[in-house]
């Protein structure tokens, strides 16, 4: 978020008259874009990495679209323009350009070809030092220039005819002329290279003068021109500051000279080169569609002038039907009972299942026509619009009719029912009274299932990737931010082509999903587990749990003085107030004024990381560590579940709905949100309190039946190791067990230390943790972490071949699977790339088949429990799934019988012709509330 007074500078840039040279930092760009967006997935679905290519060429099109500039060049790096000959060090510590960046280069420069982009660039030279020399040419010729950069060092050749773009993340680039400038950094921009002088430039290895930080060397060039102006004066400056500035004397100017952007380079401005023609349309177009830029394509074509090649758009190829009275109805049911396949989508007020309220059922029994049925659309105020406030419109159905005409063919079992996302529809309408059934296919589930790691998981990206069709985003119909609309204000007219496209489009997806789960192998998985789920997570999500909302109330009050407490005490130890959540006020308490340790601690751009793991390095520095880790945990629970379970209360039903999202994880585990109940914390006293607000009413408790151990029974399975299997089939305590393997002793000497320690151990390697996580995690050096793992692997061999097999074939298969054949690629495997990216894929790939395999047995036993307790005619119910845990809201009468079954179910719930080698292990708890249970079986 921009600050008041440097917004308000931006909204006053205007440039004159003068015609205006565009110059592009193409280096700086891709760079940016590279990290800035690599945990974004930019990957396409053959493997090749587009990060940087999609960050440069959003910045590039938004120039065209926004500026229409008739000279444009871009700069890109050839050296170090020779200053590594007076510092060596200079740019030392970066590390080589990652090969993933590097072949997005040639891609770069394939579009820069294709758009007829003028290159500058000099042998040995930076592309800052040609953008210094061009833009001072520029302006000596009587252009304006305007600079699109990553690099900030760019900003000090700002003056009254130059200007600096810094593109960001979302769109809202920043752009600088010499007033925002001054709002940002309180200096002239003439002075930011005296600046970097003073406090260096860690990113660029600019040394600057040890002790000067950014802070007192601003305060310095707001009281002095520059260098020569600083030292003249020594005597006007603290004691500190003076012997700072007296030992640092040499670095700073030396740093000055490294932080000048050369101006007079032997390089001539040819304007007439630089001006931009007509682009060749089909390479730009052929290079995003191999890409995989839909927006990108579209953008182009309507910059050349034409719709974007190889897309229509649905409105075009989707009849629309509107249902307003009996007779319309009586017609579409009519088609609906004679149907092969019904696709079905509604249209609510939200994206809350259990409060959104139905506005109109879209339907499709083919792709070229959808039907929709207005229910609840508010009337016109006569300017084309409506309100939330107005009375529903005259033409419309009313929706008891509505329901009891649609209920008989939606809930025949012989028409197959098809929709993306089917979970959120199912829901709405079996709040309104009709249980659609059989859900026969989910677009949504068959494209994660064949790709967990699409980027095409939403209905209108997948339609665009999969039919080249174009659809209408639901922001062009709602709008956006404060005056965003519901559905319900949309006019039915307007809102009736998007619905209809939404039904047909799903209907035309079915077949090529269904061929691409085919070709994946995977159609079996997807139509025996994922499907069957559906409506035994729609029952847990309309259940709901009860919550003790006045226990919550109480623990916040206590939380809020427990906070208050620990506040005090770190200001006492800190030396006075400060933000604890402020990364850099705690920099300041903790290097500076405290003075810890910062050796092997990460850098960021306020100075030293003050996350979690750091803290944890730094815990027996201070006691202030442990009071500050402990307010951040008391806090995040306190406003993340203490404070926000109450508000998420379902009025109507008075329980607690959270949604499951069976896409949540690549390896088939399930994730919740609103609220997240995954990550409620089990092993700290805080969150054990959270548990207790989750409560049975009354005759009723809370049946929880846990997997022992079933990730590491998974791995002995997989892995086939002798000793793993023998000890989980004598029934032993597995991570007492391995610390007695590995240390060479018997089950009785191994200490509660050495338990935990191969605790660590077992479940890392599960995760594809080596000797460097394993080191991180203990506190070891990372040699007595591989010495660890080695002796480790040389007690259970098995785990070892199965590391080393995995890793080998996934390089081969560029996939691995679980037992149940659920698989995941790899990009950057499956492209041959050895990067960083690959490394973690690989520790994934390790990991895949252990968790998918757990994900996938667990899911089985939620299908199988649930036709287990229909058959016995029990009223107990599934309330919440988290991990590798099943509650149940279970009558006390029933225990006896409901206990017992459901550990059964899990102990057998194993994929049609498999088993495992060793027994799958369950055990129950019972009680009144999620936290007080005690075991009552095995």
């Amino acid at each position: 978020m921009l600050c008041p007074s440097i917004r308000a500078a931006q909204q006053a840039i205007v440039l004159g008259e003068r015609p205006v040279l565009y110059l592009i930092d193409g280096h700086a760009l891709a760079y940016r874009s590279f990290f800035a967006l690599q945990r974004a997935g930019f990957v396409t679905s053959s493997g090749e990495s587009t990060s940087a290519v999609y960050g440069f060429s959003a910045t590039l099109l938004n120039i065209f679209e926004k500026f229409q500039p008739k000279y444009l060049a871009v700069t890109f790096d050839k050296g170090l323009s020779g200053r590594e000959a007076f510092y060596p060090d200079y740019k030392s510590s970066r590390p080589p350009m990652p090969p993933d960046l590097k072949a997005q280069f040639e891609r770069i420069f394939e579009l820069v070809a294709a758009f007829n982009i003028p290159q500058l660039t000099m042998p040995n030279m930076e592309a800052d030092d040609i953008l210094g020399t061009i833009s001072r040419q520029a302006v000596e010729q009587g252009l304006d220039v305007h600079i699109a950069t990553g690099d900030r060092d760019i900003l000090q050749l700002l003056g009254p005819h130059v200007r600096v773009q810094l593109p960001q993340r979302r769109g809202d680039d920043i752009v600088y002329d010499e007033a925002a400038f001054r709002a940002r950094y309180k200096i002239e921009p003439s002075q930011l290279i005296e600046l970097k002088a003073l406090m260096g430039d860690s990113s660029d290895d600019i040394p600057g003068v040890a002790g000067i930080g950014e802070k007192s060397a601003t305060k310095l060039l707001q009281q002095y021109r520059d260098l020569e102006d600083i030292y003249a004066h020594l005597d006007e400056h603290s004691t500190r500051v003076r012997n700072c500035l007296i030992k640092g004397k040499d670095m700073a100017f030396l740093s000055r000279r490294l932080a000048t952007i050369m101006r007079d380079l032997d390089i001539q401005l040819d304007l007439d080169a630089c001006v931009l023609g007509d682009f060749e349309l089909k390479t730009v177009d052929d290079v995003f569609s191999q890409l995989e830029f839909r927006s990108h394509r579209e953008r182009a074509h309507k910059l050349h002038g034409n719709e974007a090649a190889g897309i229509v758009k649905a409105d075009d190829v989707v009849e629309t039907v509107i249902v307003r009275d009996q007779t319309a109805l009586d017609d579409l049911v009519n088609t609906l009972n004679r149907a092969a396949m019904i696709a079905f989508d509604t249209e609510t007020t939200g994206l809350d299942q259990m409060t959104a309220e139905l506005v109109g059922i879209a339907l499709a029994v083919a792709g070229e026509r959808g039907y929709y049925i207005p229910v609840s659309h508010r009337a016109n105020n006569g300017a084309g619009q409506s309100s939330m406030f107005s009375e529903p419109t005259g033409d419309q159905l009313p929706l008891d009719e509505v329901i009891a005409a649609l209920r008989p063919p939606l809930e025949n079992p012989t028409i197959p029912k098809v929709a993306h996302n089917a979970l959120y529809d199912l829901v709405i309408l079996q709040r309104y009274g009709i249980d659609v059934a059989p859900i026969a296919f989910d677009t949504l589930l068959a494209e994660w299932l064949s790709n967990p790691i699409s980027k095409f998981l939403k209905l209108k990206a997948l339609v665009a990737h999969t039919l080249d069709v174009q659809m209408t985003e639901i922001d062009e119909l709602l709008g956006k931010g404060k005056d965003q609309k519901t559905m319900r204000q949309i006019n039915i007219e307007v809102a009736a082509p998007y619905a209809a496209a939404d039904a047909s489009m799903t209907w035309r997806l079915v077949q090529p999903l269904r061929d691409k789960l085919a070709d994946e192998c995977v159609g079996s998985l997807y139509h025996k587990l994922e499907l069957p789920l559906i409506p035994i997570i729609s029952q847990m999500q309309r259940k709901g749990v009860a919550l003790d909302v006045d226990f919550l109330r109480e623990m916040s009050d206590q939380q809020r003085n427990r906070l208050s407490e620990l506040q005090a005490q770190i200001f006492e130890l800190g030396g006075g107030k400060f933000n604890i959540n402020s990364p850099k006020q705690l920099n300041e308490i903790l290097f500076d004024r405290l003075g810890l340790p910062t050796e092997g601690l990460n850098r960021t751009k306020l100075g030293f990381s003050t996350d979690a793991n750091t803290l944890n390095k730094l815990r027996n520095e201070h006691e202030i560590i442990g009071l500050i880790e402990s307010y951040r945990e008391l806090a995040k629970l306190k406003s993340t579940y203490v404070d926000a379970l109450p508000t998420l209360v379902n009025p109507r039903t008075g329980r607690l709905h959270t949604s499951y999202n069976q896409t949540g994880a690549a390896t088939g585990r399930f994730s919740s949100s609103n609220p997240n109940l995954q990550n409620i914390p089990n092993r700290s006293e805080v969150g054990r309190q959270v548990r207790r607000a989750f409560i049975a009413p009354a005759g009723y408790g809370f049946l929880a039946v846990d997997y022992n151990q079933i990730e590491l029974r998974v791995m002995a399975h997989i892995s086939e190791d002798a000793t793993l299997i023998k000890a989980f089939q004598n029934g032993l305590d597995i991570h007492r067990a391995t610390a007695a393997a590995v240390y060479g002793i018997g089950l009785d000497e191994v200490s509660a230390e050495q338990r935990d320690f191969a605790k660590r151990v077992n479940f890392g390697l599960c995760y594809g943790q080596g000797a460097f996580g394993l080191a991180s995690q203990t506190g070891l050096t990372r040699a007595e972490a591989q010495s660890f793992i080695d002796a480790y692997f040389a007690e259970m061999p098995g785990v070892k071949q199965y590391i080393d097999t995995t890793r080998a074939r996934v390089w081969e298969q560029g996939y691995t699977e679980t037992l149940y054949g659920r698989r995941r690629s790899y990009p950057q495997i499956k492209a041959g790339r050895r990067s960083r990216g690959a490394g973690n894929e690989e520790r994934a790939a390790i990991n895949m088949p252990i968790q998918g395999t757990a994900a996938d047995i667990l899911k089985q036993s939620m299908i199988d429990l649930d036709a287990r307790l229909r058959a016995a005619g029990c009223a107990a119910a599934m309330i919440l799934q988290v991990h590798d845990e099943l509650v149940l809201e279970v009558r006390e009468e029933e225990l006896a019988a409901v206990g017992p079954l459901v550990v059964e179910t899990m102990e057998a719930a194993l994929p049609d012709g498999k088993s495992l080698r060793v027994p799958l292990k369950a055990k129950a708890s019972w009680g009144g509330n999620w936290r007080d249970m005690h075991e009552i079986l095995p």
